[in-house]
């Protein structure tokens, strides 16, 4: 018998969504014969301490929002025993995307029920995991823009509202890379260290990015200002990295970053501080509830 906790983001999603998940952890207990716990978090951090509690007595732990209440999940579980699982009711579903997985979230809980947990590798800046990316520069400047009202109001559209006066105040910084102790410098707009492939849910930036490698894939765009920009995605849109000035894409385990002022950074959606910061993998450190037909490379 499994024992199970869903740590739930009542603030995330709609009422037809939390129906689904209350329907879903319904069948976990006929059909599965699971003992699960729900906990609804009030506040930041409720749910990594909530998981951190959890995970002395369960095998599974349920986080059910967007990106940010995954990453707070995990960041109580790396290290543990227990398993992470997910339901998708946020905006960008990113981890659920990754992973093909129904962004309905019954038909979410019916493919954990008949899942198989695997190890795979985290991220880790300063003290903070993160199971997806990290952003440094224009993304994180833009996450920290959208509140989480606007979120649920306007969806991805969000993001793209609150864009356009980041862009139109982007300059490059000055900025040094340490890769494994080589170095990168240049006028940073952008710098993208990748732990998944899926960015937003939709591009492949980091589209060589693998969960059980042991490294962190880390792609830059450098520039002096956003007129730079669309040379830069197009470059990513077709993998011109290298061929494209400013364009680089690398692969490391520990990843330092020090600019000449401080850069906003975000990991999984959430803005957790600025520049300087040291990111590092963690190889197979967290334990995930996967769909029966997904594999993590």
């Amino acid at each position: 018998m499994k024992r199970v906790t869903v740590i739930l983001n009542p603030m995330a999603g709609n009422a037809h969504q939390r129906r689904a998940i209350a329907k879903g952890i319904t069948e976990w207990r006929s059909n599965q014969g699971w003992q699960v716990r729900l906990r609804e978090t009030r506040r930041a951090g409720d749910a990594t301490t909530f998981a951190r509690e959890e995970a002395k007595r369960n095998d599974l732990i349920v986080a059910a929002g967007g990106d940010g209440t995954i990453n707070e999940v995990m960041n109580g579980l790396v290290g543990t025993d227990t398993a992470l699982g997910a339901l998708p009711v946020g905006t960008g579903n990113v981890w659920v995307r990754e992973l093909h997985q129904s962004l309905n979230p019954l038909h979410a809980a019916r493919q954990l029920a008949d899942g198989h947990v695997e190890p795979v590798d985290v991220g880790q800046a300063n003290e903070r995991y993160f199971l997806l990316m990290a952003g440094i520069g224009l993304d994180a400047a833009i996450t920290r823009e959208v509140r989480s009202a606007d979120k649920k109001r306007l969806g991805r559209l969000a993001y793209v509202i609150k864009s356009l006066p980041v862009l139109w105040r982007l300059r490059g910084t000055r900025t040094r890379i340490s890769l494994d102790g080589e170095p990168l410098k240049g006028n940073a707009l952008f710098v993208l260290i990748s732990n998944s492939r899926l960015y937003g849910g939709v591009l492949n930036i980091a589209y060589r990015a693998a969960m059980r490698d042991g490294m962190l894939d880390v792609c830059t765009m450098m520039g002096d200002s956003a007129l730079d920009a669309p040379k830069l995605l197009a470059g990513i849109l077709f993998r011109g990295y290298g061929m494209i000035q400013g364009l680089e894409y690398r692969q490391a385990r520990e990843i330092e970053i020090a600019c000449s002022k401080p850069l906003p950074i975000q990991v999984d959606g959430d803005a957790i501080g600025t520049t300087p910061m040291t990111f590092r993998v963690v190889p197979q450190s967290l334990r995930v509830l996967l769909p029966r037909t997904t594999e993590i490379n």
